[in-house]
């Protein structure tokens, strides 16, 4: 069973870029991080103070992705939605919304983590101050109570896509599993006007203005755009970024591909989200 360190401390944004999934922490402890081992590129990351998070098991929509973004209203949405339930308030934005200038930062609360992340992010559950939680204690998958943390919260209102990833806890991802049910089931949120599954792709202006996808997809066709310039070449560079993926069912696949069908410029992704486990890179 997953063991999880919960640690103390504070939310910052000011001066930083984060999004609904993304966001930095300080531990009121700083001890606490030697729970976790920090070995290649992330242990370059271990001293900082103020870590950058991977929010697990949720992706937000991408308000800033190298020079690109989807639809910001939605974006946004999420991002303010995580501030407000951490309480930090007086958000000001730079003008082109990719970074926050200023705000009432610092505000407290708790992480659970039970990993680093290859880019030493804090792989992490967050928690408001108000969570009955013990700083510095280790529990497991039956004791942290998930839908206490602002991951599920985002789930649970249809401001975030449910990711997983192959060693994402399966207690909790059958939790977030069943609110993005309910959540797709009675259209709320982005699951108003989600087109992963079936949309018409024209030029990167659908991307970033017309349609709201699943985010990792998002970001392997900017990737694409970037890289190319004949549109029949997708089919080819998606089955070549030989992603490993597993389903839910246990099914392995090599890529995002297999589970895609490209008709022209009409492309479907039938398999919902929440049934795909992606390998971590």
């Amino acid at each position: 069973m997953t063991q999880y360190k919960v640690i103390a401390g504070t939310f910052h944004v000011k001066g930083f870029s984060p999004d609904g999934d993304s966001i930095r922490f300080q531990a009121k402890d700083q001890s606490h991080w030697e729970f976790f081992t920090w070995k290649g590129d992330a242990a370059a990351k271990k001293d900082d103070k103020r870590k950058q998070l991977r929010v697990e098991s949720i992706d937000a929509l991408e308000t800033h992705y190298e020079g690109y973004h989807q639809p910001r209203t939605f974006a946004l949405a999420a991002l303010e939605s995580l501030l407000e339930m951490i309480g930090i308030k007086n958000v000001i934005y730079s003008l082109s919304q990719t970074q926050i200038v200023d705000a009432d930062d610092g505000k407290s609360g708790f992480i659970a983590s039970a990993s680093i992340d290859p880019f030493g992010r804090p792989v992490s559950y967050l928690f408001p101050k108000s969570a009955k939680l013990t700083d510095g204690s280790i529990v497991d998958s039956n004791s942290l109570p998930i839908e206490n943390s602002l991951n599920f919260e985002l789930a649970r209102e249809g401001l975030v896509y449910p990711t997983f990833y192959i060693g994402t806890d399966r207690v909790f991802a059958e939790k977030i599993r069943a609110v993005v049910a309910r959540a797709r089931k009675t259209k709320r949120g982005i699951w108003s006007i989600d087109r992963t599954s079936d949309f018409t792709l024209y030029d990167i202006r659908t991307l970033q203005e017309d349609i709201l996808l699943l985010p990792k997809l998002f970001r392997r066709l900017v990737k694409f755009f970037d890289n190319n310039s004949d549109f029949g070449m997708l089919s080819d560079y998606m089955k070549r970024q030989k992603d490993k993926l597993e389903l839910w069912d246990g099914t392995k696949k090599d890529s995002l591909a297999d589970l895609m069908k490209i008709s022209g410029r009409r492309i479907q992704l039938k398999t919902p989200p929440e049934d795909i486990l992606f390998n971590p890179k």
